[in-house]
């Protein structure tokens, strides 16, 4: 069964009851089972589609999200070159973060150009050769829109923390479309003072 008929049925309701159940909260606009049959009948040729008003006080009326109601509807997010198939995750980021230096006394950020593997839940990272003496790993599991792992870099040995090389952890959100991840980083600093910031990856190409 579609999800427009798998709520309703959740709540132990017949389709007088949804009407009826509407009809107390919605008074001034009224609808009878025969509405709720067009609307769970869609898309097929002897259904109506729902309107998004309608969808959002469906929603209401079942507890659920707007978009749990039509997930039956076609998806056609393969098309987006950012989600390919070979993995929505794989492609040449630009990675920033920031951070509050004890040391330095001043808010510094860092920043590098990291090509993503994606292979099943897994999502690692390698510096692009372009992007200078300081190298950034990531390693990450995907679950979902949420991306959880540990952060290694090895600094410019030339540069102020001399080669040191920091590690820790990091969680990123990841957007819709899959080009572009915002989160939180967690690590030790110069001083071995734990530290966190700001964390952001921007999608440049697949």
């Amino acid at each position: 069964m579609n999800p427009r008929v798998a709520f309703r049925l959740a709540r132990d309701w017949s389709q007088r009851d949804a009407a009826d159940q509407w009809n107390q909260r919605w008074p001034d606009d009224p609808k009878t089972f025969k509405n709720f049959s067009y609307w769970e009948q869609w898309p097929a040729p002897t259904g109506y589609a729902p309107s998004l008003d309608v969808l959002a006080r469906l929603a209401e009326l079942y507890q659920c999200a707007v978009a749990d109601l039509v997930v039956d509807l076609a998806d056609h997010s393969h098309l987006d070159a950012a989600r390919a198939s070979s993995g929505n995750l794989n492609g040449l980021w630009l990675s920033r973060y920031s951070y509050f230096s004890d040391s330095r006394g001043e808010h510094l950020h860092g920043e590098h150009t990291v090509r993503l593997h994606h292979t099943g839940s897994r999502l690692r990272s390698t510096t692009d050769p372009g992007a200078g003496e300081s190298r950034l790993a990531l390693d990450l599991t995907v679950n979902g829109a949420i991306a959880t792992g540990i952060w290694n870099e090895r600094t410019d040995p030339t540069g102020y923390y001399r080669g040191a090389v920091y590690h820790g952890t990091i969680q990123l959100i990841i957007s819709p479309h899959a080009r572009a991840m915002n989160g939180r980083w967690l690590g030790f600093g110069k001083d071995f003072v734990v530290n966190s910031g700001d964390w952001h990856l921007e999608w440049i190409e697949a």
